[in-house]
């Protein structure tokens, strides 16, 4: 028998008031327009999530400058005309009784060139061509570091206006903060690159700057790679090191992940073959690592199926909450599954299909799930 309790106890993340401990960690969602406005398509999306009594919704990450944009449809969140746009998605995820906080991107070197507005260069702290991409990055000048602490400050003030309930800052998987952090990807000679406490300095502005916007009662996360899982990447002990200076920062919360699109495929953010319940949960210890260390709220993610493996965690105290991207794509409802009492472990194959739809423009949706429509529909025909 389940004891589930712990999942579903009250808490709260600053001045955030959760239901439970479950979150639907961010995944891009294809749901933009072109331009990264926001889409009906969004609104329903987003309100299906809510209606399936998930703790708190991370949305899909939106990029701070047109420079910053990685996937296409991705959700933008750089100027002031989109905050009409993005107050109807924190509206009708408050309408289902749901949180949600916008995540927050620059993708740095891993912006894609095609998707960029004419005359837009890709940024990067240093000119390395990219492992993923191939391109050569411009290296960022300090005044276009201030540029960038400033769209990040700005993207949390608009979400602050468009009534979301917090922000999350995304510090991983290969993308801008997480390149200023990485020795591999940061080769700067001046006070943003080299020790550890200069890779640091850019994302301690960004939070100074957030903080600045938002106030100190405004919920603001983040979540960070704990280990690149490249040659002379970050590792472990330097994730410690970064969260320890978070927490003192005044970060509410960390979500811990690890790799990248860098990283060999089986050590990746989004893996395959979770079969058994030994595959689930493949940053856990990562997060208990740095659990050990702050004081402050972690969050684990990473290939997270079932009820089992969550009280696992909660009752080890490897975190205080359990995030999950994919099971929500096939099952937004289930959480409140498993709080009905059905609590069979996510249906969710580990496929990564759901992204395949995404990039059409018509948002990510499970491939499972359509496959099995089109079984059903040839069977009427």
């Amino acid at each position: 028998m389940h004891s589930m309790a712990k999942l579903f106890e009250k808490t709260s993340i600053g001045a955030l008031d959760l239901s439970n401990r479950s979150v639907r960690s961010a995944t891009w969602s294809g749901v933009g327009d072109d331009r990264g406005y926001v889409t009906d398509r969004a609104t329903d999306f987003y309100r299906r999530l809510a209606g399936g009594g998930i703790g708190l919704i991370v949305t899909g990450y939106q990029y701070v400058l047109p420079n910053g944009m990685q996937l296409p449809y991705m959700v933008g969140n750089y100027e002031g005309e989109q905050t009409e746009g993005l107050s109807k998605i924190a509206q009708v995820v408050h309408a289902e009784g749901g949180k949600v906080i916008t995540q927050i991107v620059h993708a740095g070197a891993r912006a894609n060139p095609k998707l960029l507005p004419k005359g837009e260069e890709i940024w990067a702290p240093s000119a390395i061509p990219d492992p993923v991409t191939g391109h050569t990055a411009h290296e960022v000048t300090k005044q276009e570091i201030l540029r960038l602490v400033d769209a990040y400050a700005g993207a949390a003030d608009r979400s602050l206006k468009a009534g979301f309930d917090g922000v999350q800052l995304h510090g991983a998987h290969g993308y801008g903060i997480n390149q200023f952090l990485s020795p591999i990807w940061n080769e700067r000679s001046d006070t943003y690159g080299g020790p550890l406490k200069n890779r640091y300095r850019f994302l301690g502005e960004v939070i100074e700057a957030v903080r600045g916007a938002v106030g100190n009662d405004f919920p603001l996360m983040i979540k960070l790679t704990a280990h690149d899982f490249v040659e002379s990447g970050l590792v472990p002990a330097d994730a410690v090191e970064i969260a320890r200076r978070l927490a003192d920062d005044g970060i509410d919360a960390i979500e811990v992940s690890g790799g990248s699109q860098a990283s060999p495929n089986s050590l990746g953010p989004v893996r395959g073959h979770i079969k058994s319940e030994d595959d689930e949960a493949y940053f856990a210890d990562l997060a208990a690592q740095i659990k050990d260390s702050v004081k402050i709220p972690i969050i684990t993610v990473g290939g997270i199926r079932s009820i089992s493996t969550i009280d696992k965690i909660l009752a080890d105290g490897k975190a205080d909450y359990v995030a999950m991207a994919r099971p929500f794509v096939r099952e937004p409802h289930l959480i409140n599954r498993w709080k009905s009492g059905d609590t069979r472990k996510s249906t969710c194959i580990s496929c990564g299909g759901c992204f395949e739809t995404g990039v059409k423009g018509i948002g990510i949706s499970c491939k499972a799930e359509r496959e099995k429509g089109d079984k059903e529909a040839q069977k009427k025909a």
